[in-house]
C-alpha cells in the first residue's frame, strides 16, 4: 500500500488547506459585516455578531483541549473544519431561502466560534507529531502566516465578489474552502499521539482543568504564561486604540487607516518569512525579549508621538514584524517542553487565558481614553499644558499618552523577563520531552531544509 505523504510535505499540505479555509472565513466575515450594517445600521448588532463567535471560542477552549488529547489529531482537525463547513452551509441556506435574521447570525457565529476553539490548539500540537524539533519555528511561522496573509487580500476579494454577485457566492466559496481543508487532512499521514502506560483516567471536568493546573504547578510555565498575558493585555490595548489613533491624527482619513493596516499586514508576513528562514536558535527567549523591546519602542512609544502617516506606517511595520517572532519562538518553547499527549489541554488553557486579554483591554482602553485622558488633554486642561507639545491635545493626545505609557510598561516587562531566571532560563531549566513526531525518527537522515521523513505514517 502506498504511503501517505508525511513530515514537512504533509504539514505543508494541511497548512495550505487551512490557509484556504481562513481566506474563506475572512471573506465571509467581511461580507456578513457589510450585510449587517446595511440591514440594521446599528453598531450594537455589528458588535454582537463578532462577540458571539469570540465568546464561543473562549468558552469552548478548555473542552476543546480535552477532545484534542482524547481523540487522534486527524479526527479533531476534520471535525473542526467539518463543523465550520456545516455552520457556513447553514448560513448559506438561510440566505438562499431569504429567511436570514439576526438571531440566526448570532447562532451560526457562535457555532463557528466553538469549532474555531479547536483550530489553534490542535494545529499547534500537531506540529510536534509531524515535524522535526528544529523545524518547529518554521512551522509556527507558517501558522502565523495563516492568520496574517489572508488579511492582505481577503477583504478586497470579498468586495470584488460582492460587486459581481452577492453574499451567497462568498458563503459557497467559504464552504468549499473547508472541504478542501478536510481533504488535505485525509490525504496525508499524521502520526498517532504516543499514549502513556498506566495513565490516570480523569473525568471531563478534571480534564478541562488539567491544562490550567499543569501551567500553575510549574514555576517556569506559570511565570512565562503570566509574562505573556501581561504582554497580550498591553498589545491588545494598542490594537483596540490603533484605528482611533490613526483617524484622530489624520483628520478621520479612512485611506490612512487602510494604508497603516496594509503596511502592518506586510510587516507581519515579512516577520513570518524571516522566522521561517532562520535556523532555530538555542536561546529563543533572548530573541523573544529583544523583540518585545522593539515592539514596545516602535509600536507604542513611537506611536504615542507620531503625527504623520509615513511615521505611523513605519512604526506599525516594525510592530507587525516582531509579532511572529514573539509568538513563534514562545510557541516553540511550549512545544518542546510539554509532552505531546498533554499539549491539547495545555495549549487550550493558554488560548483561554490569552483570548481573555481582548475584552480586558477593551474595558480598560475605552473608558480610560473617553472619560479620563481626553478631558485631561483638552486645550487649557492640565494634561495639555504638561504633555500637549509631545502627544498633542484632545482625543489624539489622550490616545497618544496611552500608547506611550504601555510602551514604557512593555519595556519594563521585557526587562523583568531578562532578570527573572524562571523566564529567562526556561529553556535550560525545563527538559525537552522525548520527540514523538514521526519525522524525528529520521532526524539523522533528513536534511535541515524540511524534506519529509518517510516513516511513522498513519494509514
Amino acid at each position: 500500500m502506498q504511503r501517505r505523504p508525511s513530515g514537512f510535505s504533509a504539514f505543508t499540505a494541511v497548512w495550505f488547506g487551512q490557509l484556504l479555509s481562513v481566506v474563506g472565513t475572512r471573506m465571509t466575515n467581511f461580507a456578513v459585516s457589510i450585510w449587517v450594517w446595511d440591514a440594521t445600521g446599528r453598531a450594537t448588532d455589528f458588535a454582537l455578531v463578532l462577540l458571539s463567535a469570540f465568546a464561543a471560542t473562549v468558552i469552548f477552549s478548555p473542552l476543546a483541549g480535552v477532545f484534542i488529547d482524547r481523540w487522534n489529531r486527524r479526527l479533531t482537525l476534520m471535525i473542526s473544519d467539518l463543523g465550520s463547513a456545516v455552520a457556513t452551509g447553514l448560513l448559506l441556506v438561510f440566505f438562499l431561502t431569504g429567511s436570514v435574521s439576526m438571531w440566526q447570525l448570532y447562532l451560526v457565529n457562535f457555532a463557528t466560534g466553538a469549532f474555531l476553539a479547536f483550530q489553534v490548539p490542535v494545529f499547534s500540537s500537531t506540529i510536534t507529531l509531524m515535524m522535526r524539533r528544529g523545524q518547529y519555528p518554521r512551522a509556527n511561522a507558517m501558522m502565523f502566516a495563516v492568520r496574517s496573509v489572508p488579511g492582505l487580500f481577503a477583504p478586497a476579494l470579498a468586495a470584488a465578489l460582492l460587486a459581481a454577485s452577492d453574499i451567497r457566492t462568498i458563503l459557497l466559496v467559504d464552504t468549499l474552502s473547508y472541504v478542501v481543508a478536510v481533504a488535505a487532512v485525509l490525504l496525508v499521514g499524521i502520526p498517532e499521539v504516543p499514549r502513556q502506560a498506566g495513565a490516570v483516567v480523569m473525568s471531563m471536568w478534571q480534564d478541562c482543568l488539567f491544562g490550567f493546573k499543569y501551567i500553575l504547578r510549574n514555576r517556569s510555565f506559570r511565570n512565562l504564561q503570566g509574562f505573556l498575558i501581561v504582554i497580550n493585555v498591553l498589545a491588545s490595548i494598542g490594537f483596540v486604540l490603533l484605528r482611533p489613533l490613526v483617524l484622530a491624527r489624520t483628520g478621520n482619513s479612512a485611506t490612512a487607516v487602510s494604508v497603516v493596516m496594509t503596511t502592518g499586514a506586510v510587516g507581519g508576513v515579512l516577520g513570518a518569512l524571516v522566522l521561517g528562514t532562520l535556523k532555530s536558535p538555542r536561546d529563543k527567549m533572548l530573541r523573544v525579549l529583544l523583540a518585545i523591546v522593539v515592539f514596545s519602542v516602535f509600536g507604542r512609544l513611537m506611536y504615542g508621538v507620531a503625527d504623520v502617516l509615513p511615521l505611523l506606517a513605519f512604526s506599525i511595520m516594525f510592530v507587525s514584524f516582531t509579532i511572529p517572532i514573539i509568538d513563534g519562538y514562545t510557541n516553540t518553547i511550549w512545544q518542546e517542553k510539554v509532552e505531546p499527549h498533554l499539549q491539547g489541554r495545555v495549549f487550550a488553557a493558554r488560548q483561554f487565558t490569552e483570548e481573555l486579554t481582548v475584552p480586558i483591554a477593551t474595558l480598560i482602553a475605552g473608558p480610560l481614553v473617553d472619560l479620563v485622558l481626553t478631558p485631561w488633554m483638552q486645550p487649557g486642561a492640565p494634561g495639555a499644558g504638561l504633555l500637549g507639545g509631545l502627544f498633542g491635545t484632545g482625543q489624539a493626545g489622550g490616545i497618544g499618552l496611552v500608547f506611550a505609557a504601555i510602551g514604557v510598561l512593555g519595556v519594563g516587562v521585557a526587562v523583568a523577563g531578562f532578570v527573572m531566571p524562571s523566564v529567562r532560563r526556561i529553556e535550560r531549566i525545563l527538559p525537552d520531552h522525548e520527540p514523538a513526531e514521526a519525522a524525528d525518527s529520521a532526524a539523522d537522515s533528513a536534511a535541515d531544509d524540511g524534506d519529509p521523513a518517510p516513516v511513522g505514517v498513519s494509514r
